[in-house]
């Protein structure tokens, strides 16, 4: 029985076979007074080879890759892989369920909940559940996210870079690897404290996340591009052969990724004013500084326009807002400047 507070698993990690069951946890409240909230998970144990560790939903209402984590479940075999493969298709399943971001058990949000605790809540103890058993497992980790709910993603793979040369490096290679037509560039440690992203790395584990699409439904395009970009990591990793890869759809070659620096490097477009907001770019379009990105009109003073929202430097649009009626203090967009791959190095 692995355990962290109110969070236990039974499930054997060692033994060769497929099995699949819970991450119990007790939590008491009026629906939960006398039962286990139940986060799923699987294990395949073939050969000797890797342990790599998939998750999906840690916020609930993000679907691509927990679309991907049950078509392994079901394609992959014991006999077919060299190594351990773990999957948690719904690392936040109380957010899953509840088709939102965080938790309606305590509001939540997993990626801010890392190394998590045993008396802060749900959320922290399945992140500290986690943070302490299958991060030390693991020899590389990727973790499927999209825009849910709120926003559209270009299809991207998310790096985190920090003090640590060589990792940087490995996890370099896992995001070219990975192949998405686009790679988002942010530093260990930067605006989201509490991410899985910086747990794993300060644990010296080989860590990359990605975004695939959003608007809280599920995009074809952004299904096969982790789809396939999980096949290759796979495979590049040695867990399964190139024959399976491309038995199951899969490729050895993906794009050639374009790296965009979404910190410094990065501009959100925040209207300051009520309104229902007309866009005149697309996703992954190339704008140039000064460019009309949004008109907002006026929703009561019919034929009168409350504001406008212009380009503050050049870059590439590389997410939008879903909802079109704005209130001040929405970002209607985010525009990233492009890095050269050899600064990178």
């Amino acid at each position: 029985m692995l355990s962290f507070g109110p969070a236990r698993c039974a499930l054997d990690f060692e033994a060769p076979g497929k099995r699949a069951g819970f991450v119990d946890l007790d939590h008491s409240d009026s629906e939960h007074a006398f039962s286990s909230i139940r986060v799923p998970i699987g294990v395949l144990v073939g050969g000797d080879g890797p342990t790599i560790l998939l998750t999906a939903g840690n916020h609930g209402d993000e679907y691509e890759g927990q679309i991907v984590l049950r078509q392994l479940m079901t394609a992959l075999a014991p006999d077919q892989i060299s190594g351990r493969l773990i999957m948690m298709p719904a690392l936040n399943t109380p957010a899953m369920l509840d088709r939102a971001r965080v938790s309606p058990l305590d509001k939540g949000n997993m990626n801010r909940a890392f190394p998590g605790a045993t008396d802060q809540g749900p959320t922290r103890a399945i992140a500290g559940w986690v943070n302490e058993h299958l991060i030390a497992m693991a020899d590389l980790i990727l973790d499927f996210h999209s825009g849910g709910t709120a926003t559209q993603y270009v299809d991207c793979a998310f790096l985190c870079r920090g003090d640590q040369p060589e990792l940087d490096a490995d996890n370099l290679a896992s995001a070219e690897c990975f192949g998405a037509p686009h790679t988002m560039i942010c530093p260990i440690g930067g605006p989201y404290s509490g991410d899985f992203d910086t747990a794993a790395y300060r644990q010296n584990t080989r860590f990359l996340s990605c975004e695939l699409g959003g608007m809280g439904t599920v995009s074809a395009s952004s299904l096969d591009h982790g789809w396939r970009g999980c096949l290759r990591l796979l495979c590049r990793e040695g867990l399964i052969d190139s024959d399976l890869r491309d038995a199951l759809g899969g490729d050895s070659q993906g794009a050639a990724t374009t790296f965009l620096n979404i910190t410094d490097g990065a501009s959100l477009l925040t209207t300051d004013c009520h309104g229902l907001a007309e866009p005149h770019l697309v996703l992954a379009q190339e704008v140039e500084e000064g460019a009309l990105v949004a008109t907002i009109h006026d929703v009561h003073r019919f034929g009168m326009i409350a504001g406008t929202l212009v380009a503050p430097q050049s870059g590439l649009l590389a997410v939008r807002r879903r909802n079109p009626v704005v209130k001040p203090g929405d970002h209607l967009a985010m525009i990233c400047s492009v890095i050269d791959r050899a600064d990178l190095t």
